[in-house]
């Protein structure tokens, strides 16, 4: 029986949802682009068809409109001249960083819906484009186990700003209960004040929140005026510092800085929100990361017993899916484990996890996920790590990077949907619809309940048509990912069989960092020196054309106080003259690296002994 037959509907070959290296799709894009754009000209023809041409067909072809097409077409070619200097990220010769080619579906969607401009701040600016995104978001809480009903997702212009709105909308709830019980003060109601209410107070679980607000709100005849009162007390009314002397004057106790829990591994948008926020870089502390520059555990619930026995809130725990630099996935479940023990001791946190690279990768294992694993039985954790999301409380994603959607599309998932309607904003221009009232589900007005403002159509329509192709499962993206993490794994073992190169560990995803080594050096700066004459012979240049380059990686440091270089006994042996440990970073985004370039040998395999050239001839 012919393969084809057997099929499902979404069992396609991978190949077909790009362009391809040597856009070998050029064809179906084509078909494509051009059935968009007929369509939206004749779409825009049939709009009162009766109405005459705003621009007069003498204007389009006289004197003028020729000289000013010459000219635009001059710089269109100047334009796509330029754009050539861009690096080939298309190609397999590519493994610099996250990004790849983008879907098919992702692109087409995309071009088409820019062509109509819609601005997803509001339903009247974008009826159709804001339903496709709060789908999306519904999409997400599907895949990491959240209730689609109770939740709230959206889409943001990077991982970013959603990392941002995880504190945001946290810190909001997080201060709920005390702004309740402060309201409730200033109705005349004897309330329990010292240090161990106030704590009691700063550890009420984000589900126990909600049910005080409810219980609160409906103590009154009118709810909505029960709201406002509330607002007066709320942290985001009063501000950081008011709502601090408000707690002192009130319980009669100091109030203690609340504080931060991330890894040693967070990106830097974790620091930078510490001054966005006004809360200072001081609030964040670091928890340790083990060899594979996971989160310890332990170093977390030690963490959490000080700020217990100190009496200070922790506003969020931040975990990992996938770290910038190393593909390194945290034991989210383990962590999941510290945290539900401490909520008994006392001490409560939400766990927030940044997945804005690895949050496609659970595609993995939905859909029939007890057959058998595909990264196999020595990654099972991974796996562990990965369906623990579900307990979590809320993910930061982006599907411009393992999603390959254009960028920019980032997006945050809120297991707690209520959350949202706390930091709520109103205009009157476009955010005030009676019908977009507070504690509902989702609203069109999404504007209201998000930290952007104005925001592409384009790019909800792009992530929304490549889910439709590319299904969150196995079968579509999780096929893709596990092919690359067997792409990576392979390139791993490639690495640790040759004398002169070796990885920092067995890769979690599609990332694996690796460097030089050599038995004459004596100290970490000459182990440096050779790995950094290599990631700049492979790096980007400035304005170099791309026939220049025959492979692409990129390069991070390993700090030295770090457990991988403290516990590698050759490394520990060096002189430490230098803080850190180059490293090349390769990203495995590509299927067809593992596919044959010019002379018949695999890209990985030339790119090795590309490498172990240069080394020779230094």
């Amino acid at each position: 029986m012919d393969d084809a037959s057997n099929k499902t509907e979404f069992d396609h070959d991978l190949d077909l949802y790009f362009l391809g290296p040597k856009s070998e799709q050029r064809q179906f894009l084509e078909e494509a682009l051009h059935l968009v754009l007929n369509d939206h000209v004749f779409w825009r023809r049939n709009y009162f068809p009766k109405d005459p041409p705003a621009i007069s067909y003498p204007k389009v072809n006289g004197s003028e409109a020729i000289h000013f097409k010459e000219t635009f077409f001059t710089e269109l070619f100047s334009l796509i001249s330029d754009l050539k200097l861009d690096v080939p990220v298309f190609s397999p010769r590519y493994m610099a960083h996250m990004i790849s080619e983008t879907t098919l579906p992702s692109l087409v969607a995309y071009f088409a819906t820019l062509l109509y401009n819609p601005n997803n701040v509001s339903s009247e600016a974008s009826p159709v484009t804001i339903r496709y995104e709060l789908e999306v978001g519904r999409q997400f809480a599907l895949l990491y186990g959240y209730d689609p009903d109770t939740s709230f997702g959206h889409l943001t212009s990077g991982g970013t700003i959603a990392n941002y709105e995880s504190l945001w909308f946290t810190k909001a709830g997080r201060f709920l209960p005390l702004a309740i019980e402060m309201a409730r003060y200033a109705e005349g109601t004897e309330i329990e004040t010292g240090k161990d209410a106030l704590f009691r107070l700063l550890n009420v679980t984000l589900p126990d929140t909600e049910v005080l607000l409810n219980e609160f709100l409906s103590e009154g005849e009118d709810p909505a005026q029960r709201w406002t009162f509330l607002t007066h007390h709320m942290i985001s009314h009063v501000g950081d510092l008011g709502f601090a002397r408000n707690v002192e004057r009130v319980f009669g106790t100091p109030w203690i800085q609340p504080v931060v829990l991330v890894p040693r591994t967070a990106h830097y948008s974790w620091s930078r929100s510490a001054s966005l926020l006004g809360v200072g870089k001081d609030s964040y502390l670091k928890i340790e990361v083990d060899e594979e520059f996971r989160m310890r555990p332990a170093s977390l619930k030690q963490l959490l017993d000080q700020c217990r026995e100190r009496y200070q809130p922790v506003w969020q725990i931040v975990t990992i899916a996938g770290t910038t630099e190393f593909g390194s996935v945290d034991p989210i479940d383990e962590i999941v484990h510290v945290r539900d023990a401490a909520i008994k001791d006392g001490i409560y946190a939400p766990i927030h996890v940044d997945a804005a690279y690895g949050g496609y990768f659970p595609t993995m294992y939905r859909d029939g996920e007890e057959g058998p694993d595909p990264l196999g039985p020595q990654d099972s954790w991974i796996k562990n790590a990965f369906r623990a999301f579900q307990y979590t409380d809320s993910i930061t994603v982006d599907p411009h990077k393992a999603g390959y959607i254009p960028y920019g599309s980032g997006s945050i998932v809120l297991k707690h949907g209520f959350l949202k309607d706390l930091v709520a904003e109103t205009a009157p221009y476009c955010l005030d619809r009676e019908d977009t009232t507070r504690f509902e589900k989702p609203s069109p007005q999404l504007g209201k309940f998000i930290l952007e403002g104005s925001k592409p159509g384009a790019a909800a329509a792009s992530v929304w048509f490549s889910h439709k192709l590319i299904p969150l499962n196995k079968d579509g993206y999780g096929r893709q990912l596990a092919s690359l993490c067997t792409i990576a794994r392979s390139f791993d073992g490639m690495v640790n069989e040759r004398s002169r190169l070796t990885s920092l560990f067995r890769p979690h995803t599609n990332i694996v960092c690796i460097y030089a080594v050599s038995e004459h050096a004596k100290s970490l700066s000459e182990v440096n020196a050779v790995n950094e004459y290599l990631a700049i012979r492979f790096g980007v240049k400035d304005v170099i054309s791309i026939q220049s380059y025959d492979y692409l990686v990129s390069r991070t440091t390993v700090s030295l106080d770090m457990p991988y270089v403290q516990n590698d006994p050759w490394l520990s042996s060096l002189e430490p003259d230098s803080d850190h440990l180059v490293v090349l970073r390769l990203v495995f985004m590509n299927r067809w690296v593992d596919s044959h370039e010019a002379s018949g040998t695999s890209y990985m395999k030339d790119f090795l002994n590309h490498l172990e050239g240069e080394l020779k001839a230094l």
